[in-house]
């Protein structure tokens, strides 16, 4: 028996890194996982098991800043699965290196368009469905830098800090119909947008990303990056009924590379 059995799950951003992790542990729980994303994630999903419910995963195509687009997906899952019990909002874009007075404004809309209003989208259209059976659970894929600012990503930590904030307000407001609403904060993860940050630092530094990259694992406590798995745990936590008294929280996943609130 797993936590999440006979529950349904979307997540988006699911066609490779954190989402894919998401995805995997939130089936590996017994969920019938939807994997979203406007890129194919058709292998991930036919990869997935059938949940015991006997519901099989898909795949669908979702541009999450399309708001009718996302209507007609949730409403469709919905009528396909019966509900939505758990939405993991983790599409997400990140920015080249730059000093916000110098960031090009169409990075500023697509960061803005995926980050903050995409999980907007989705959230709004999975919570009426989940208001509707009375009970869900969001997950929000936010960052450390939704906390604390690193410069050269202000951009994208405007956008995290959107997202943290969104979590708490829709936390208050979706409580009474028994919906939670949570974030998590990842630190430096293993993922292909930590590799090409990475290397745009190096290439502005004149070093080598590798390089870069072991100096500051040297300086996370737990002196290594986070993972797909790491996040897929945490995941399957906020959307169980272990966490059910959790709500409005955004909890890090740091390894110790940030240690506040």
């Amino acid at each position: 028996m797993g936590r999440l059995d006979d529950k349904v799950a979307v997540v988006t951003g699911s066609s490779r890194g954190l989402g894919e992790g998401i995805a995997r542990r939130l089936a590996a729980e017994g969920a019938a996982v939807v994997c979203a994303d406007v890129m194919d994630a058709s292998e991930v999903a036919a990869s997935l098991p059938v949940a015991p419910s006997g519901a099989g995963p898909k795949a669908v195509h979702l541009d999450v800043t399309d708001n009718g687009a996302v209507e007609e997906a949730m409403r469709a899952v919905a009528d396909e699965y019966g509900r939505i019990d758990i939405l993991a909002n983790n599409a997400g874009v990140a920015q080249p290196i730059c000093e916000i007075i110098d960031t090009p404004d169409d990075v500023i809309d697509k960061v803005f368009a995926v980050n903050v209003r995409g999980v907007i989208n989705c959230s709004r259209a999975a919570a009426r469905i989940m208001k509707e059976n009375m009970w869900g659970r969001i997950i929000n894929t936010a960052s450390q830098t939704g906390k604390v600012a690193w410069q050269g990503w202000g951009i994208y930590s405007i956008s995290k800090f959107a997202v943290v904030g969104l979590t708490q307000v829709m936390a208050l407001e979706m409580a009474p119909y028994n919906v939670t609403v949570n974030a998590i904060c990842p630190g430096t993860m293993f993922t292909d947008m930590t590799k090409t940050g990475f290397g745009m630092a190096a290439e502005m530094q004149g070093r080598v990303r590798d390089e870069l990259l072991a100096e500051h694992i040297d300086g996370i406590p737990m002196k290594r990056l986070g993972t797909a798995e790491d996040i897929g745990a945490m995941a399957a936590f906020l959307a169980s009924d272990d966490a059910k008294f959790t709500t409005g929280a955004s909890l890090n996943l740091t390894g110790g590379e940030q240690v506040f609130f």
